[in-house]
């Protein structure tokens, strides 16, 4: 795929809450394909560690910044949040998003 300026990545490590990583597992999965099927996203895999079920990550390409804000307000993402706010605990101990520019 050609690198194009305005493509935002995103990076996203989440940490499941000890006793809740299916829980957790099953939150983000269901994320997945409504965010694929996003106009403004090109790539969207999550993908778990390998030998710590609890850690999960992120690879997000979205078009431009305007898809990445549409993103956040999405209703599979609202109804995520939604969840994670009822529940107690929170299923997600941590979670670091980092934004990166594609140069090569």
């Amino acid at each position: 795929m050609k690198n194009n300026d305005t493509n935002v990545i995103l990076n996203v490590h989440t940490k499941a809450v000890p006793g809740h990583e299916e829980e957790v597992f099953a939150l983000l999965l269901a994320l997945v394909e409504p965010t694929r099927a996003e106009p403004g996203c090109i790539t969207y895999e999550l993908h778990r560690h390998p030998t710590d079920p609890g850690r999960f990550m992120f690879y997000e390409r979205f078009v431009d910044q305007a898809a990445v804000d549409a993103h956040g307000t999405s209703p599979h993402l609202t109804r995520t949040r939604a969840i994670r706010a009822a529940s107690t605990p929170d299923p997600i101990e941590s979670q670091v998003v980092e934004k990166w520019k594609a140069v090569a």
